[in-house]
């Protein structure tokens, strides 16, 4: 069967994108201890009180991040998360060899890894300790679409229609995993359930 093309460089319908959709869970054994899980492990939430989840080495014990249950190493697969602020957060993809446990486990802050990130009111994309600055489209939801084959992985505003906001050309040499980091007190990420 021959592959459909999709364009991600303009605005697409949202429906284009949801027959990529993938049902997606929050990783306890990866989550930082600064992070409560809940909503079935499909919300993350910065915590002053740090969780009693047992030490071991899939665990962030520097930054507070988490990664998904699952990961990808083909095919097409889109999904999207609803943020409470778009401030001290980041939203990417990791390998399952990222580092957990020192400063260069930072999402995008290595070659295991890739993100968007808000800090205050700066958006940036992360790779390998680069950084590109980004046109802030403000938006309070992001789908991501992951295209194993392409090597890319897009971000789209959500509202009405998917608006691309950027795209990182990658060769994947593993599985990624959907990857999340938080800072704020309080802030949160939702991943959303999404019907055709």
């Amino acid at each position: 069967m021959a592959r459909l093309s999709l364009d991600v460089t303009s605005a697409m319908k949202r429906s284009d994108l949801l027959q990529y959709s993938t049902v997606l869970t929050l990783d306890t054994k990866t989550a930082h201890k600064r992070i409560a899980l809940s909503e079935n492990f499909t919300k993350a939430t910065v915590s002053d009180a740090p969780a009693s989840y047992p030490d071991g080495p899939a665990r962030f014990s520097v930054c507070s991040q988490v990664l998904c249950t699952k990961g990808f190493s083909c095919g097409r697969h889109y999904w999207e998360v609803k943020m409470s602020s778009n401030n001290f957060c980041g939203l990417g993809l990791a390998y399952n060899s990222i580092d957990r446990k020192g400063p260069a486990s930072r999402l995008g802050r290595n070659r295991q890894s890739w993100c968007i990130e808000w800090f205050n009111v700066k958006l940036s994309a992360w790779h390998d300790s680069r950084e590109t600055e980004l046109e802030n489209p403000n938006p309070s939801r992001v789908g991501i679409l992951l295209d194993c084959e392409e090597g890319t992985v897009t971000f789209f505003k959500i509202s009405e229609r998917a608006y691309p906001f950027h795209t990182f050309i990658c060769s994947f040499t593993e599985a990624v995993y959907p990857a999340f980091w938080i800072f704020s007190c309080s802030s949160s990420i939702t991943l959303c359930k999404l019907t055709n």
